[in-house]
């Protein structure tokens, strides 16, 4: 596989009313070097950073982690985080990357989304299990070029301890270009054609007990969430999705030791489902090691069992504890898709190791190598999977 070399840069600017004094402190720290310029509230540390997925082949990303408090003498609300990134690959390809997790109003009110570009050459299978697994990956057969942007956010409003209720916002389009035969014969892609916009507004429950939505400990988030995409909302298409998400964290003997996993479905309903917007497997944070969009279908589940491990220092460190910056994970999973809910087809199993360097208390990169049926990937990436 892909040798991976990562150079962060670590930058923290310091403020207090008027700038009263900014320090540099340069640590080497396996091999990595790091600058630090330290801000009581505001944070960002970029970075860039080179890796291998199955959708970009080999990916030059810069970019970098955002976190603050919006009310920055609360001690009890924990950090919001922004973290980004911009890529270009040997393929051709450029991304763009942002996400969010915002706490504000004294965590009564969450904000949680993500906008994401990509201009790059892509694959299509087609749709179904049968065809992931059977149709060789070619440009003769799946490869074509797209354009793909997505603009999703979640306005969760806590109701009852633990309880949210919120609005959800989900609009996206893609434009495909260099089709191949196989994909003009397509009958999804004849019924929906190559320009595609969908514009959905929805309703979502979540009950969330995690000590911090990030990088959980412990706790439990359960979601369920409905969209409603229509033509008179702005977009071309008209259609239904029903998701659940249900995620569970344990600690394991000790502190920074978790055993997680995560239970996801996505049902699609209505007969202008469009083949860009079915529900996909793969990428960075749903059976890592699937190219996205392998397998897709009107109807996906996926089961991730996880276990996290931050190692402990032999000596105390300059926070005052014996915590390291780096450990490790491993996941075992599988997941399928299909066209009715009834119909179940054969697993497609998944697994994978990673490291973690934490950048920022509970804020870590994630270096991920995921293995699948017939494909793998490697993804440098801010937060955790799930």
């Amino acid at each position: 596989m892909t040798i991976i070399v990562i150079v962060l840069l670590r930058v923290l600017i310091s403020v207090h009313g008027q700038v009263d004094s900014t320090s540099l402190i340069i640590n080497n720290l396996d091999s990595l070097r790091f600058a630090k310029i330290e801000n009581k509230n505001f944070r960002i540390m970029p970075y860039l950073a080179p890796s291998y997925t199955p959708e970009t082949e080999f990916l030059l990303s810069c970019g970098g982690l955002i976190t603050f408090k919006t009310q920055q003498l609360n001690s009890l609300l924990n950090r919001s985080s922004i973290p980004f990134s911009l890529g270009y690959s040997s393929n051709g390809a450029v991304t763009i990357n942002i996400q969010n997790v915002i706490y504000l109003a004294d965590d009564r009110l969450r904000t949680l989304g993500e906008f994401i570009y990509r201009d790059m050459p892509d694959n299509y299978w087609g749709v179904g299990y049968e065809n992931g697994l059977n149709v060789p990956k070619s440009n003769q057969t799946t490869g074509y070029k797209r354009m793909y942007w997505r603009f999703y956010e979640r306005f969760m409003f806590r109701t009852y301890k633990d309880l949210f209720i919120g609005a959800v916002i989900d609009m996206n389009g893609t434009v495909a270009s260099e089709l191949n035969d196989y994909m003009k014969q397509d009958e999804y892609v004849q019924a929906n054609g190559t320009e595609i916009s969908n514009t959905g507004f929805g309703i979502a429950v979540e009950y969330d007990t995690r000590d911090f939505v990030q990088n959980a400990y412990e706790g439990v988030f359960v979601s369920a969430t409905m969209l409603l995409f229509q033509q008179y909302l702005g977009g071309n298409t008209s259609y239904r999705v029903a998701e659940f998400d249900y995620r569970q964290y344990f600690k394991v003997q000790r502190e920074r030791r978790t055993l997680a996993w995560m239970i996801k479905a996505r049902h699609s309903f209505g007969d202008e489902i469009p083949w860009s917007d079915m529900a996909m497997l793969g990428g960075p944070f749903n059976m890592r090691g699937y190219t996205l969009g392998r397998f897709r279908d009107k109807n996906a589940w996926s089961l991730t069992a996880e276990y996290r491990h931050m190692f402990k220092r032999k000596t105390i460190n300059k926070r005052g504890d014996y915590n390291s910056r780096l450990g490790y994970v491993t996941w075992l999973g599988a997941g399928t898709v299909s066209g009715q809910i009834k119909e179940f087809n054969g697993l497609l199993p998944n697994a994978g190791v990673g490291l973690r360097f934490e950048l920022q208390p509970r804020m870590n990169v994630r270096f991920d190598y995921g293995i699948a049926k017939g494909e793998n990937g490697v993804y440098i990436t801010f937060s955790e999977a799930f």
